[in-house]
């Protein structure tokens, strides 16, 4: 039997090889079974006998700092991997299920490489919106929204490079979990066991002069609350949510018990992103470089959208996300649909990677 802690590093540097972003082992009733998240699919990698489960699952609940006796409950925890071209950061949840722990392990980079918005995937006139939505003022509330793993983490801190380029800032962050290491920026770790929530994290921040704070997520009204006011005393404010689409973004806030008049007076604009699968160049047939799934890597589309007075009225009349929709639409506003369209047209992705991405997610 192949000693545990090689395997391990095997898996691991097998995982980097194929841009993974999550391990998952998963016990079955009589064998343990390996997948791979690799551009956003889970995909098989290999399954190993039963004998394997207990010694590499306490090896990684080891190195994560968790208690190895404890199989009852979920435990969260991480440990980091110094790989042959970058460090990781590894979290490892676990999970009891019937045949036994579950376990995921996601890894991050620890240092975000330097990026422009234009290597993002933004088109010129987005890049044009973005940095009037970022320089143009000081102050006010800027949402990046999509669903889960679509980037927007990568997008925000891309923004906040945008802003230490041109100007000296107090910049702090408050994450859950802190993605990766970003110089220049005070990066404060959300510890709920400690007290430490997105809520009273963002008032303690609030203490420290900020210029620019940035929310890793809004997930309730006290904090969007918090945000806000912190977006019309004089700071730059960058949070995400999760919703389909800008106008999704616009609705969800009033949907939430904010007070229309207070996202008119504080939001100055969203953007919203997918990723989307890349076909491979070897023209969709099998081959062992796209892991015979026909894409390979990833990119990202976005539709930009400033508030105007148009939009603050609406708000105010309370329309509903069809009527903003509807709106934006005749306007000849750029949205996402449109993008993933032109992405298919150009031959970038499929049809199906559209219909997967965009129909059972949101309205055409």
């Amino acid at each position: 039997m192949q000693d545990v802690s090689s395997y391990l590093s095997h898996l691991i540097d097998a995982a980097i090889g194929r841009r993974a972003s999550d391990i998952h082992l998963e016990p079955l009733a009589d064998r343990i079974q390996i997948r791979m998240r690799i551009d956003g699919e889970l995909l098989m990698f290999e399954e190993k006998s039963e004998a394997w489960g207990p010694p590499l699952i306490s090896k990684l609940k080891l190195l994560a700092n968790l208690d190895i006796g404890e199989r009852r409950i979920p435990q969260d925890g991480g440990f980091s991997h110094q790989a042959d071209s970058e460090a990781l950061d590894i979290r490892v949840s676990t999970l009891p299920t019937i045949h036994g722990e579950k376990l995921v392990l996601r890894l991050l980079k620890k240092h975000l490489p330097f990026q422009q918005l234009s290597s993002l995937g933004f088109d010129p006139e987005q890049i044009k919106t973005i940095r009037n939505l970022i320089f143009e003022s000081t102050a006010g509330l800027l949402l990046a929204t999509g669903p889960t793993g679509s980037g927007k983490t990568t997008t925000i801190h891309t923004l906040i490079q945008e802003i230490r380029r041109q100007y000296e800032r107090n910049i702090i962050a408050l994450e859950d979990p802190v993605e990766y290491q970003v110089s220049g920026v005070n990066q404060v770790q959300v510890n709920p066991k400690a007290g430490l929530t997105f809520t009273t994290g963002l008032r303690a921040i609030l203490r420290q002069d900020p210029d620019v704070i940035y929310v890793g997520e809004i997930r309730d009204r006290e904090t969007v609350e918090i945000a806000i006011r912190a977006a019309l005393t004089g700071r730059l404010v960058l949070s995400s949510l999760h919703t389909p689409d800008a106008a999704g973004t616009i609705t969800r806030l009033v949907e939430m018990g904010i007070e229309p008049y207070l996202i008119t007076s504080a939001l100055r604009g969203v953007i919203a992103q997918r990723l989307i699968r890349r076909v491979c160049s070897c023209a969709q047939r099998p081959c062992p470089y796209c892991q015979d799934s026909g894409y390979f890597g990833r990119e990202a589309i976005f539709e930009v959208l400033p508030m105007d007075d148009e939009l603050r009225q609406m708000i105010m009349n309370r329309s509903t996300v069809s009527e903003i929709r509807n709106h934006l639409r005749d306007s000849g506003f750029h949205s996402l649909n449109m993008n993933l369209r032109e992405k298919v047209r150009t031959g970038i992705t499929t049809l199906q990677e559209y219909q997967r991405a965009w129909l059972t997610d949101v309205e055409g």
